[in-house]
Parts: structure tokens; C-alpha cells; sequence
């Protein structure tokens, strides 16, 4: 990537970045054979590059990109059933009642029971307001990030990963029953 975002000393990453090597750098990690020529392996470099800038992004608001998605998640969709936010993000289930509990602790959302067995999700107010400031802070790291390219190249990026990711035909159904709810 073009950009360069090195963590704010005294960051929680700056300590562990100040002993990382970087790996791109043939004259330090040697040569890499077909490696570079790898889709996994280009969307694995490019992954933690975008990944390692967002969450310096993120740091003074103490969240991590899991955090910011499923606050995001949440807003675009209060009262969520917990399962159903947990099966959109891909996170297992284990992983997610904590991250949930630790949100709750911070007063950014709240579990609304159902009927005994369901919980819909719904940000508070304080939620809502952390969720602003986050955005923002993506904001800034999108522009980071989207520095190197040029619009045209951004709209064929996201469409081919989301064609990758499977996520261009839920895209579409999105989109349909968005159309069929207006109706």
C-alpha cells in the first residue's frame, strides 16, 4: 500500500510494532519465489497492512475493527437478534458473546429479550456517539488507505472482493428486498 500510518507512541502498538520486521522487504526476509504472485497471499499482505492502520485508527477510542463492525451492524439494523448479527459477521459464537459483554460493559448497547431464548441488540445513545467518532476515524483511514487509487479502481476493487468474499450476491439480495420493503 502507498500509505504509511505508524502508530502514535505510547499506542498499545507502537511497542509491538518497534520489534516487527517487515516482511515485504526482500533484503531483509529474502526472496519470496511465486509467493507475491498469489491471490491469497496479496490479500493476506493487504489485509494486515489495511487491518494494522485501522486499528492505530481505532486505538483512542479503545475498540478493535470487530468492535466497530458490530456497532455498525447494530445501527444499521436495532433489535438484530444476537444470532443473526453473530452469523452476518462471520464470528463464532463463542468469540461473540464476550466481545458483546464487553460492549455492554462500556454502555455502548443493550440485550433486549425477546421471548427467553433471543436477545435483540440495539445501541445506546453513548453507543450511538462512539459510534460517530469511529466512523470518522474510518473515514480518515479509508482516505489513507484509497490514497493510491483512483475511484474507478476502488469501485473494482470492492466489487471483485465482494464477488470473492460471496458477499456480491447478498449485496443484491440486500438490495432486492430493500426495493420490495419500499413498495
Amino acid at each position: 500500500m502507498g500509505y504509511n500510518h505508524e502508530p502514535e507512541p505510547g499506542s498499545r502498538r507502537s511497542a509491538a510494532k518497534s520489534h516487527a520486521v517487515d516482511a515485504l522487504h526482500p533484503e531483509i526476509a529474502g526472496e519470496f519465489g511465486p509467493l507475491t504472485e498469489y491471490v491469497g497471499y496479496a490479500l493476506r499482505r493487504a489485509q494486515l497492512k489495511v487491518f494494522g492502520d485501522f486499528i492505530d485508527a481505532l486505538d483512542e477510542l479503545d475498540l478493535r475493527p470487530a468492535h466497530f463492525s458490530v456497532l455498525t451492524v447494530i445501527d444499521a439494523n436495532s433489535g438484530i437478534l444476537q444470532s443473526h448479527a453473530c452469523a452476518a459477521l462471520g464470528i463464532q459464537k463463542a468469540n461473540f458473546v464476550p466481545l458483546l459483554d464487553g460492549l455492554q460493559r462500556r454502555g455502548l448497547l443493550r440485550r433486549v429479550a425477546l421471548n427467553g431464548r433471543a436477545n435483540g441488540l440495539h445501541l445506546t445513545d453513548e453507543g450511538r456517539k462512539l459510534l460517530t467518532r469511529a466512523r470518522r476515524l474510518h473515514d480518515r483511514h479509508e482516505r489513507r488507505v484509497l490514497g493510491t487509487m483512483t475511484p474507478l479502481e476502488r469501485t473494482r476493487l470492492i466489487a471483485t472482493l465482494k464477488r470473492l468474499a460471496g458477499l456480491a450476491e447478498v449485496s443484491a439480495r440486500a438490495g432486492r428486498a430493500a426495493g420490495r420493503r419500499s413498495l
